[in-house]
């Protein structure tokens, strides 16, 4: 037990959450909506957004948390990259642009996670050891299956694969990997029915029965309240027991 980390020990204070978004932000929200379920129930030990950082300023996601009165900072990696006339692969211009936001995030708070919702740049080395095993983020695909690739659709992905459900996952990112350690996993949603034509009803109902039940889950009933570890091998433990590599496997009661 004395080799494993626990994510975020709680106090007596809401554990600080920056959120990182791109797009809509669709994910951000139903991690606030539990926050605010929390926060009227009278939770000590939920996690609070403090902050909302995002690569393309004015996107739905940031305006949705604007309105909400969440404080937003914003860098444009499109123009930032431009200006420098850099190709935003390099890791040392990449560290610079990480730098760049970390300073921005801190100049509201020091986040205790960072949660990625729909965030579409890589994350470099540089942000992820400053936080380190403290960057969440979700596929709406199952991270164990050995047949995905990038730039093809994770329902597409399990149908060509002749699966008959998908599952999608939290994890936590770790530098160099595409994926790290699995915290947890959505019950099976079931693709029978589907086909490749049929992508965005897929992503829709991954979405519904998946992304937006087991994200709030892990953000405030795992990290949260401390029951999330791991282990200097990257195993993960939830309450203080080792899962296996898929991640804890969330049910509804």
């Amino acid at each position: 037990m004395s080799d494993i980390e626990i994510i975020y020990n709680p106090n007596k204070s809401a554990m600080k959450i920056a959120v990182l978004v791109s797009g809509t932000g669709t994910n951000f929200l139903a991690i606030y909506d539990e926050q605010l379920r929390l926060e009227k129930l009278g939770e000590k030990n939920y996690g609070k957004i403090e902050v909302v950082f995002t690569n393309v300023p004015n996107c739905e996601g940031a305006r949705k948390a604007a309105d909400l009165g969440i404080p937003v900072v914003s860098l444009g990696s499109k123009s930032f990259f431009e200006i420098l006339n850099a190709n935003p692969e390099n890791d040392e211009i990449r560290a610079y642009y990480d730098a760049a936001t970390i300073s921005l995030i801190e100049g509201v708070c020091k986040p205790d996670i960072v949660v990625l919702a729909g965030y579409r740049r890589r994350i470099g080395g540089l942000f992820l050891n400053h936080y380190k095993n403290r960057v969440v983020n979700l596929y709406p695909g199952d991270i164990t299956k050995r047949y995905l690739i990038r730039g093809v659709d994770a329902s597409i992905q399990a149908l060509r694969a002749g699966e008959a459900y998908t599952k999608c996952t939290v994890f936590l990112e770790n530098p160099g990997e595409r994926f790290g350690p699995s915290i947890v996993q959505s019950q099976p949603i079931s693709l029978e029915g589907y086909e490749e034509r049929d992508a965005t009803k897929m992503q829709e109902k991954i979405r519904r029965e998946g992304e937006w039940i087991i994200y709030p889950f892990a953000v405030h009933q795992l990290i949260a309240k401390g029951r999330l570890g791991i282990d200097r091998n990257d195993n993960i433990y939830v309450d203080g027991k080792r899962v296996p590599k898929e991640g804890y496997q969330y049910k509804v009661n």
